[in-house]
């Protein structure tokens, strides 16, 4: 004696389903249910749980489905019938009914077991075989622009369709390796689907992506099988980086020779290889452009393309930095977090044109900081000619800061020579980095250039490598910032071209200037232009000091207040 469920909604039967012995089932409308009846807006996804005892059926409301169960006229969370009675949920009414099992010989096998259980190999997989083949390895080619074309749930119904008509099945899914089912495809109008033959879902995704057959005993009938119609079933499944791995699985009915089933489980395993790679390769690209917002392109490159993370250790190297800063930004938003509110869309902005010139000079972009950059060349790849794409990029950001902020301004250091580079921070996380004394000078720099009353500040090692083509250098004089011992000479950087008058006044003035001839320097940049900034400082530095240089005066200003 074998024992079903009649399922009949709005007085339409739509299929019976078997009842097996020694487990129970789920009912509901979701992908996880045994017998899933979609067409019953009433059923939650997991809405009842009913298992045999002996010849009755025992029935049990599940937690957190919304809908009563009916039987005898009332609502009921718990209760079993015999053979011809029914419960009701909705519209749907579910009846048990009991049929003859036909005479076997052999011992029955349990739902799950399989007459025959074949998994196909990775050279057969891949091996070329009839015209068939080649028809379907178009398909096959399709899928990839398929998936760059459709969304996600439209490829997945794609796909079930493809299955289920290459393969010959009444019924075809791609689900998850939960058993979600996330696109499907019939070729039978039914409100009840087939369940997945969890055992044959389990040893595909243990050979993935090679497919697994199962042929059910069809003498048998469908006792045997986890549905009735089912004598076939085939499933494959393709590990996804990042993500749960995706099951493709087809089932039909029919007594064709395993030949037959073997080359749709062929097809099924393609299928599966195809769509595995085309969806780690989009994960992959997708994670590429989420790197990007937080790392430098060249970084986000480094770290895929090696194979070790040694490659990532620190290391010494030669590297120009740029320190940027957006002046004032500080004591507009120091009194209230509202202020900071107020101007974040406009940091944002200005944020973004100074990143996009440092990244189309090919520089990398290490660190925010606020409102202030700190940007760098020559690492992780070598660059030639990083000293003149930073003074490039400096220029053109000084220029754009004020267009793209309506009047903001900026102050910008630069300083190249040896630096270390690489992976800083913990076992656990790490950011790709620059330290060393060039790094703490161009900061220092950036910061003397209000001071100076210029926009840009660059040191000696960067005048001695910066084209003619690419920056006018005019010096402003060897100059220690506040809190260190070393002293730095340091220039301006304008745009390339000849120099101004007044530059080779402020020249004259600062030779006067650094030799202790104090009165004459002051003569001299007296005649400069009231905006020229250096020759207010070297003014505003004497005047401060009576005019008269210090006893152990070496040309050499002492800055002591940051």
């Amino acid at each position: 004696m074998r024992f079903l469920l009649d399922v009949v909604i709005d007085g339409k039967p739509v299929g019976r389903y078997p009842v097996p012995a020694g487990r129970s089932i789920v009912i509901g409308r979701g992908e996880q249910a045994d017998l899933c009846v979609e067409s019953e807006p009433k059923l939650s996804r997991r809405h009842a749980e009913v298992w045999l005892e002996v010849t009755k059926l025992k029935v049990r409301r599940l937690p957190g489905s919304f809908n009563p169960i009916f039987h005898g006229g009332e609502p009921k969370d718990e209760f079993e019938i015999e053979q011809g009675a029914f419960f009701v949920i909705g519209k749907t009414r579910f009846r048990l009914v009991a049929e003859e099992a036909p005479e076997v010989a052999a011992e029955v096998p349990a739902p799950e077991e399989a007459h025959i259980q074949d998994t196909i190999g990775s050279q057969e997989l891949y091996a070329i075989g009839a015209s068939s083949d080649r028809l379907r390895l178009l398909d096959l080619l399709e899928l990839p622009e398929i998936l760059r074309t459709k969304n996600r749930n439209d490829f997945y119904l794609h796909i079930a369709g493809m299955l289920r008509l290459a393969t010959g099945a009444t019924w075809a899914c791609v689900a998850s390796e939960e058993g979600k089912v996330l696109g499907q495809d019939s070729s039978e109008d039914t409100a009840v689907r087939p369940a997945l033959s969890r055992t044959l879902v389990g040893k595909a995704l243990g050979v993935s992506p090679q497919p697994t057959l199962y042929c059910w005993n069809k003498s048998q009938d469908y006792h045997a099988t986890a549905a009735e119609g089912v004598d076939w079933a085939v499933c494959a499944a393709a590990r996804i980086a990042g993500e749960p791995s995706l099951v493709f699985y087809a089932a039909g009915a029919g007594n064709q020779p395993v030949g037959v089933y073997r080359e749709s489980a062929r097809f099924v395993g393609l299928v599966a290889d195809m769509v595995g790679r085309s969806v780690s390769n989009d994960r992959l690209q997708e994670w590429q452009g989420r790197l990007r917002h937080f790392f430098a392109g060249p970084v986000v490159e480094k770290i895929l393309s090696s194979r070790d993370i040694a490659a990532l250790e620190p290391r010494l190297a030669q590297s120009t930095v740029l320190f940027f800063d957006i002046r004032g930004f500080s004591q507009r938003t120091e009194e209230k977090n509202q202020g900071i509110l107020a101007h974040v869309h406009e940091l944002r902005d200005a944020m973004t044109v100074m990143t996009r010139i440092i990244l189309d000079e090919k520089g990398v972009v290490l660190q925010y900081m606020g409102d202030g950059i700190l940007a760098c060349w020559n690492v992780p790849y070598d660059d030639p000619d990083h000293v003149d794409r930073a003074c490039r990029a400096a220029l053109a950001m000084a220029a754009e800061i004020g267009r793209a902020t309506g009047g903001w301004k900026c102050g910008i250091g630069i300083h190249t020579g040896e630096v270390v580079a690489g992976a800083i921070g913990s076992e656990q996380v790490f950011s790709y980095s620059v330290l060393g004394a060039v790094v703490n000078q161009a900061s220092r720099i950036e910061g003397l250039t209000k001071l100076i009353g210029v926009p840009i500040l660059v040191t000696r090692e960067v005048t001695q490598c910066v084209s003619v083509r690419t920056a006018l250098c005019r010096r402003i004089g060897t100059i220690i910032p506040a809190g260190t011992s070393t002293p730095l000479e340091l220039s301006a950087l304008a745009e390339p071209g000849q120099p101004p008058a007044d530059h080779a006044i402020y020249a004259e003035a600062l030779t006067a200037f650094e030799q202790g001839n104090w009165d004459r320097s002051i003569v001299l940049l007296a005649r400069s232009p009231i905006e020229d900034g250096p020759a207010q400082f070297l003014v505003s530095h004497a005047i401060e000091n009576r005019r008269y240089p210090p006893a152990d005066w070496r040309g050499v200003i002492r800055i002591t207040q940051k």
